[in-house]
């Protein structure tokens, strides 16, 4: 339905001004951590603001769904479909002033392959990438299509990466890691880059709040998503596991792995 699209693209929205004010209200105070998340990791104060904005709106507006967040963690209000939430992705670039970070909104009911509705935003730029399942991916309304061809590939490369990550970044042109998952993805989406690869040595890292939406839209733009044993990708809405994950143009690319 169009009205579950209007509705995530309504809170991006209402996370993305939350964010930009406490940013410019707080400046270094946005970065103090004032709680620990679902996952056992610490939340700033930018980070919780923007998520209860999302909340409060959900709430007030009545809208027909549980919500699974970052920092709160499972929201049960009574309905079979879900709304997953990450209230900004790149949380390290918002508040040390990199303008590259995002809100990352879908709506699924039991797991990552039965998403319909996905919206990553770009803060600083105020640009929507957003997909429907079965209709399309979408860049401020333009249709996006993967490409495969740019030689560009986004990955982790920090002390964490498994020495695959490493090797193949001495093979290819170009490589970036710029510090949001759900933006990198969309950069496959966007036929910008050609891969994403966050593959850890010793396990996954990326929860199923960080890359709901960006997995929609990198399949409904023609890509595949799978996980680091080249499997096709799949989380537990609910579920606080962290996976390894690589989002190609193709499935030619994930050659170089095997």
């Amino acid at each position: 339905m169009k009205e579950d699209m209007e509705n995530i693209k309504r809170l991006a929205n209402g996370a993305r001004k939350e964010i930009l004010l406490i940013l410019e209200e707080y400046g270094e105070k946005a970065s103090k951590t004032v709680q620990m998340g679902a996952y056992g990791a610490p939340s700033s104060l930018v980070d919780v603001e923007a998520e209860n904005k999302i909340i409060q709106m959900v709430k007030e507006e009545d809208m027909p769904y549980n919500i699974f967040t970052e920092e709160a963690g499972f929201i049960d209000r009574g309905y079979d479909r879900t709304i997953i939430v990450d209230p900004l992705d790149g949380s390290y670039n918002a508040e040390n002033g990199i303008p590259f970070y995002a809100v990352s909104i879908a709506i699924g009911k039991k797991n990552l392959q039965d998403v319909e509705y996905g919206i990553v935003k770009n803060v600083p730029l105020n640009v929507d990438y957003w997909a429907i399942k079965g209709e399309g991916a979408y860049k401020n309304g333009k249709k996006l299509k993967v490409d495969g061809k740019k030689n560009l590939y986004v990955v982790y490369l920090g002390k964490k990466a498994h020495k695959q990550s490493f090797e193949l970044a001495q093979k290819i042109r170009r490589t970036r890691t710029l510090g949001s998952a759900a933006l990198e993805m969309c950069m496959v989406a966007e036929g910008i880059a050609d891969m994403f690869i966050y593959k850890f040595k010793e396990k996954g890292y990326l929860r199923i709040v960080d890359i709901a939406a960006a997995y929609l839209i990198v399949k409904e733009s023609g890509g595949i998503v799978v996980d680091g044993i080249l499997k096709p990708l799949d989380m537990d809405i609910l579920g606080m596991e962290r996976k390894n994950v690589i989002a190609a143009a193709n499935p030619q690319l994930l050659e170089v792995f095997r």
